[in-house]
């Protein structure tokens, strides 16, 4: 008999370098095409979050004004007084971090409105930014028109609901740019503020910012037109003081 041939050793299966450099490119590749899809699918969730948390703001101006002679809620303006968001502690807005101090928060005009103090944060708010950590009011993503308060020129009142155009803006989410004192003087970050160039609309969201009406209406405003707005429309929907001809 002829001795048998012995069997082929099976074939090792294994990526060369070229394939395995190939596989990873295609990797890569499917990644960045999915990555902003992926992040535009966030934004929009946390833009829907920040929608809602505003549209119980806008109930809670209503509900606080039926409850106060029409009359607004102080807008916290330079810490002065108990306003919508807290009761003031040592001249400052407390800290959200000290158990001591919550009760200075749920003493706010709107607490008994909203009982959660999660309304009043917008999701990419995080407490590991530099914005959230460095500024000096913690409590709120969202700020007040100063206009109800004539920007500070009235110093203890404020206006009725009735007396603003029911399509201004009174509340909105603001650029912070320094860290310093009060959104007065440009340096930080209380509970209202100028509706200016420098105190502009945030920059959280991609294309713009969630801003609410005297009405309760919400709705998403571009950069853009909000800037525009400030700059050409005195009075108009941000510049909106009753008393006032230019609504400054």
């Amino acid at each position: 008999m002829k001795p048998q041939p012995a069997p082929p050793c099976p074939r090792r299966l294994a990526f060369t370098l070229i394939e395995l450099l190939v596989v990873i490119a295609i990797i890569a590749i499917l990644a960045s095409m999915l990555l902003p899809t992926l992040a535009s699918a966030k934004e929009k969730g946390a833009r829907t979050q920040c929608v809602s948390n505003n549209r119980q703001l806008g109930l809670a101006v209503q509900m606080y004004a039926m409850d106060s002679q029409d009359y607004m809620p102080w807008p916290n303006w330079e810490n002065s007084q108990r306003g919508w968001l807290y009761q003031p502690t040592g001249g400052r807005a407390p800290d959200p971090l000290r158990t001591n101090e919550l009760t200075f928060i749920e003493a706010g005009l709107y607490f008994s409105y909203l009982k959660e103090r999660k309304v009043y944060s917008c999701p990419l708010d995080r407490t590991n930014d530099v914005s959230w950590q460095k500024r000096r009011q913690r409590i709120s993503s969202y700020i007040m028109n100063g206009a109800v308060c004539a920007f500070g020129r009235n110093t203890t009142r404020t206006f009725k609901l009735g007396s603003f155009n029911p399509a201004a803006y009174v509340m909105w989410e603001p650029d912070i740019k320094n860290f310093g004192g009060v959104w007065g003087a440009n340096k930080g970050h209380d509970a209202s503020q100028y509706p200016n160039s420098e105190e502009g609309v945030g920059r959280r969201h991609k294309k713009g910012a969630v801003i609410t009406g005297f009405s309760g209406q919400v709705h998403f405003i571009r950069y853009e037109d909000f800037q525009r707005e400030q700059v050409q429309n005195k009075p108009g929907l941000l510049w909106c003081v009753p008393d006032s001809k230019t609504g400054e």
